[in-house]
């Protein structure tokens, strides 16, 4: 029994690790994150809060159909409420 529940554990851990490097990598590359729900979002279409399981990202970007730039132009990340990283691109 107890071999189950840390095999289940473990699962669970990479399961976790795996869902937020995904998102991190997208915002690292200026993309939305698909694992994140948006909270305090902006009329425009992508600004706003993504919220995880643990991890959060606050995103500003151009997502108006008239943008010249569209897509992510700032990101923060927080891993448990702690900011972490934060990058715009030129």
């Amino acid at each position: 029994m107890k071999k189950k529940m840390m095999i289940a554990a473990a699962c669970v851990a990479a399961l976790w690790l795996t869902v937020s490097m995904v998102d991190y990598g997208r915002a690292h590359s200026f993309e939305k994150p698909v694992f994140c729900i948006g909270t305090e979002l902006a009329d425009d279409g992508g600004s706003g809060k993504y919220v995880g399981l643990g991890y959060s990202f606050d995103i500003e970007g151009n997502f108006m159909p008239e943008d010249e730039f569209p897509g992510v132009t700032k990101w923060t990340y927080y891993l448990f409420g702690v900011e972490i990283e934060t990058q715009i691109r030129d």
